[in-house]
């Protein structure tokens, strides 16, 4: 079985390759940089290729991982990655792995294509002092889980409605609904850094959140009474948010990309 192997387009950090199996001709679309990777792409991965923390992957999981990653990252089925030249194969690989052991810093903003063509620009929440009550339980529930990411991602970013130089305001949180669905389609470096960006501010993080929404507490008397109604008293709450720090971490070392 021969190939022929062009590199034709470069697009939207994609580079795209034309594969020429005989009468054969598939496509291929290599993401340049992680910002080439969709979020719902890399959620499909992680949740197809599984391992148990602690235990070194086989050799037929590696095999597995690397032919799914292919799939979920490039747009190509697992039959057409396993006839792939070794070398192309290996090549895209080893270019994939090395993007995952990037950085991933924090994205204070990103742009995002509606689906009536407009250009959204998104941010992240200006100050997490002034995180709000909804705000607050929402990513404590969302974060932890990546096949929930997008809604931890609608509370951390919506569209920014006044800017001014490095200065910005976002609209104001109504919920994770309203944005979930778009931040399927998100950078996945930009979901990356944020959980990096929590995982390493963690303590820190809480004991602000900690802070500020205690002497809110202690203040406001209806939210106090809202937060008994539901359940939720005040050393529960504080519980709640003690807990904050282990809840707001990092994705784990992926050993597939290492492998």
């Amino acid at each position: 079985m021969f190939f022929n192997f062009v590199v034709y387009w470069i697009s939207n950090n994609k580079l795209i390759d034309s594969y020429i199996d005989m009468s054969k001709t598939f496509t291929i679309s290599i993401p340049k940089e992680l910002a080439g990777i969709s979020l719902k792409q890399y959620q499909k991965y992680i949740k197809t290729v599984k391992y148990e923390e602690g235990t070194e992957p086989t050799k037929e999981e590696i095999d597995f991982a690397n032919l799914k990653l292919l799939e979920c990252f490039c747009g190509i089925t697992m039959k057409q990655a396993y006839n792939l030249p070794l070398t192309e194969f290996s090549g895209i690989i080893g270019h994939i792995a090395e993007m995952f052991k990037e950085d991933t810093p924090l994205q204070r903003t990103f742009e995002m294509t509606d689906p009536k063509g407009e250009t959204i620009k998104f941010g992240f929440i200006p100050k997490l002092d002034d995180i709000s009550l909804g705000e607050f339980i929402d990513l404590d529930k969302y974060i932890s889980d990546w096949q929930q990411m997008h809604k931890a991602l609608a509370v951390l970013y919506r569209p920014v409605v006044f800017e001014k130089k490095d200065l910005y305001l976002i609209e104001d949180y109504e919920g994770t609904d309203k944005y979930a669905d778009v931040m399927l389609d998100a950078p996945v470096n930009v979901a990356l850094g944020a959980t990096v960006f929590f995982y390493r501010l963690g303590k820190e993080l809480s004991q602000h959140m900690m802070d500020s929404l205690g002497k809110r507490l202690k203040v406001d008397s209806d939210l106090q009474q809202t937060l008994e109604q539901n359940g939720v008293g005040i050393n529960r709450f504080m519980d709640l948010l003690q807990g904050t720090q282990q809840n707001l971490k990092t994705l784990q070392n992926f050993p597939y990309f290492n492998a």
